[in-house]
Protein backbone atom coordinates (compact mmCIF):
# COMPACT_ATOMS: atom_id res chain seq x y z
CA UNK A 1 0.00 0.00 0.00
CA UNK A 2 1.59 3.15 -0.63
CA UNK A 3 0.89 6.96 -0.81
CA UNK A 4 -1.19 6.82 -3.93
CA UNK A 5 -4.20 6.12 -1.46
CA UNK A 6 -6.48 8.71 -0.33
CA UNK A 7 -6.60 10.40 3.13
CA UNK A 8 -8.14 9.70 5.41
CA UNK A 9 -8.65 6.14 5.33
CA UNK A 10 -11.54 4.04 5.16
CA UNK A 11 -12.08 2.91 9.10
CA UNK A 12 -13.41 -0.34 10.65
CA UNK A 13 -17.00 -0.33 11.70
CA UNK A 14 -16.15 -0.36 15.18
CA UNK A 15 -14.73 2.96 14.90
CA UNK A 16 -17.59 4.34 13.42
CA UNK A 17 -19.71 4.07 16.77
CA UNK A 18 -16.64 5.75 18.30
CA UNK A 19 -17.44 9.32 19.82
CA UNK A 20 -16.18 11.92 17.50
CA UNK A 21 -13.14 13.63 18.58
CA UNK A 22 -13.28 17.32 19.51
CA UNK A 23 -11.70 19.74 17.30
CA UNK A 24 -9.16 18.24 14.45
CA UNK A 25 -5.77 17.51 15.03
CA UNK A 26 -3.54 18.82 12.11
CA UNK A 27 0.20 17.89 13.65
CA UNK A 28 1.41 14.15 12.95
CA UNK A 29 1.26 11.60 15.69
CA UNK A 30 4.77 11.05 17.47
CA UNK A 31 6.29 7.75 17.93
CA UNK A 32 8.42 7.22 20.31
CA UNK A 33 10.52 4.10 20.94
CA UNK A 34 11.51 2.83 17.96
CA UNK A 35 11.87 4.12 14.03
CA UNK A 36 9.67 3.86 11.16
CA UNK A 37 10.75 0.29 10.57
CA UNK A 38 10.15 -0.80 14.18
CA UNK A 39 6.35 0.93 14.03
CA UNK A 40 6.07 -0.87 10.76
CA UNK A 41 6.26 -4.16 12.15
CA UNK A 42 4.17 -3.55 14.74
CA UNK A 43 0.89 -2.70 12.86
CA UNK A 44 1.91 -4.86 10.38
CA UNK A 45 2.12 -8.00 13.34
CA UNK A 46 -1.36 -6.99 14.33
CA UNK A 47 -2.81 -6.46 11.15
CA UNK A 48 -1.06 -10.27 10.62
CA UNK A 49 -2.35 -11.77 13.85
CA UNK A 50 -5.84 -9.98 13.89
CA UNK A 51 -7.15 -9.04 10.14
CA UNK A 52 -7.66 -5.92 8.36
CA UNK A 53 -10.02 -4.60 10.07
CA UNK A 54 -7.62 -4.81 13.61
CA UNK A 55 -7.36 -2.49 16.38
CA UNK A 56 -3.74 -2.28 17.63
CA UNK A 57 -3.39 -1.12 21.67
CA UNK A 58 -0.95 1.42 22.15
CA UNK A 59 0.55 3.35 25.70
CA UNK A 60 0.61 6.97 25.86
CA UNK A 61 1.73 8.45 29.06
CA UNK A 62 0.15 12.40 27.83
CA UNK A 63 -1.30 13.64 30.85
CA UNK A 64 -5.39 12.33 30.56
CA UNK A 65 -8.11 13.79 32.68
CA UNK A 66 -10.83 11.63 34.47
CA UNK A 67 -13.20 13.47 32.91
CA UNK A 68 -11.13 13.09 29.37
CA UNK A 69 -13.25 12.30 26.54
CA UNK A 70 -13.14 7.93 25.92
CA UNK A 71 -11.43 9.40 21.98
CA UNK A 72 -8.61 11.20 21.01
CA UNK A 73 -6.88 11.96 17.60
CA UNK A 74 -4.18 9.74 16.72
CA UNK A 75 -3.01 11.84 13.36
CA UNK A 76 -4.65 13.81 11.56
CA UNK A 77 -8.18 11.87 10.51
CA UNK A 78 -7.21 8.78 12.58
CA UNK A 79 -9.18 8.41 15.99
CA UNK A 80 -8.02 6.68 19.00
CA UNK A 81 -9.97 5.05 21.84
CA UNK A 82 -9.32 5.14 25.66
CA UNK A 83 -9.36 1.36 26.64
CA UNK A 84 -7.26 1.50 30.17
CA UNK A 85 -4.03 3.11 32.48
CA UNK A 86 -1.17 1.04 33.80
CA UNK A 87 0.72 2.71 36.65
CA UNK A 88 4.53 1.27 36.86
CA UNK A 89 6.95 3.11 39.40
CA UNK A 90 7.34 6.52 40.01
CA UNK A 91 6.67 7.45 36.55
CA UNK A 92 3.65 8.93 34.63
CA UNK A 93 0.64 6.80 34.38
CA UNK A 94 0.13 5.37 30.77
CA UNK A 95 -2.82 5.16 29.10
CA UNK A 96 -3.95 2.32 26.70
CA UNK A 97 -5.48 3.26 23.80
CA UNK A 98 -6.92 1.45 20.90
CA UNK A 99 -5.93 2.51 16.95
CA UNK A 100 -7.07 1.14 13.51
CA UNK A 101 -3.79 -0.94 12.60
CA UNK A 102 -4.19 -0.72 8.81
CA UNK A 103 -4.97 3.04 9.37
CA UNK A 104 -1.64 3.73 11.05
CA UNK A 105 0.07 2.11 8.80
CA UNK A 106 -1.08 4.47 6.31
CA UNK A 107 -0.50 7.25 8.18
CA UNK A 108 3.31 6.52 8.62
CA UNK A 109 3.03 6.37 4.59
CA UNK A 110 2.10 9.67 4.37
CA UNK A 111 4.02 11.97 6.82
CA UNK A 112 1.20 11.78 9.80
CA UNK A 113 3.44 10.33 11.98
CA UNK A 114 7.03 11.24 13.06
CA UNK A 115 9.08 7.85 14.75
CA UNK A 116 12.01 9.00 16.93
CA UNK A 117 13.78 6.46 18.72
CA UNK A 118 15.03 6.36 22.52
CA UNK A 119 15.16 4.29 25.03
CA UNK A 120 11.95 1.88 26.64
CA UNK A 121 12.95 1.79 29.75
CA UNK A 122 14.54 5.00 31.91
CA UNK A 123 17.48 4.54 34.44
Amino acid sequence: MGVEETWPPPLPEVVQSWPVPRGQKHRPARWVGGDGAQYRAFFQGVLDDEGEDALARIWNDAPRSPHAAATRWYCPGVPMYATDLRTEGPSRPRHGYLVPARAALLALDHGHVLCRTRPLEHP
